[in-house]
């Protein structure tokens, strides 16, 4: 009797430390997604002051780093200068009750820098982002972004990643000789 009740509290215990897990990574999913829904979709950069730690911490796809919240919103407003109607939607989100991670669909008009010869009308292509959360706050992040459908859209190549590097290459032979 004994050991039933022993075992019964065990097993009562690990059920409340899963569901504050549980509940822990929601309320993180729905923090952190506030960054693509309201700071990116409908405009309100200021939010970034209350999703963010003041020392934020981010390195970018290039492996660029920066490391408070005025440079995030720096790197927001450049991306939005560039890309014309930019909107984000989140395609997957997964966290526990550290992190967050997204798949993100970017979607936006060609910007000017786009080759007149693209077949393209508008961008479309993915990002991941992680979030380290602690106390309702993100302190941490990466991106990690799928750029070559963005770079196929504004130049005008066209194929997977065999006929970018032939058609590259043609035109490298071309320039030198």
């Amino acid at each position: 009797m004994k050991y039933t009740l022993i075992l019964f509290l065990f097993l009562l215990i690990a059920c409340d430390s899963n569901q504050i897990v549980e509940d822990k990574a929601k309320a993180n999913i729905e923090l952190a997604s506030q960054y693509f829904t309201e700071v990116y979709n409908k405009d309100n950069i200021d939010l970034i002051d209350e999703l963010f730690v003041e020392n934020y911490h981010h390195t970018n796809t290039e492996g660029r780093t920066f490391s408070s919240r005025d440079e995030l919103k720096s790197a927001v407003k450049r991306i939005e200068a560039l890309l014309p109607n930019l909107e984000l939607n989140i395609e997957e989100a997964i966290a526990d009750d550290e992190k967050v991670i997204f798949i993100i669909r970017m979607q936006s008009d060609l910007p000017k820098i786009a080759s007149q010869t693209t077949k393209a009308n508008k961008t479309s292509f993915n990002e991941i982002f992680v979030f380290w959360i602690n106390n309702n706050k993100i302190y941490k992040g990466r991106s990690i972004g799928a750029h070559l459908p963005f770079v196929k859209q504004v130049s005008g190549f066209e194929g997977g990643l065999i006929d970018l590097i032939k058609t590259i290459s043609e035109t490298r032979d071309t320039l030198i000789k």
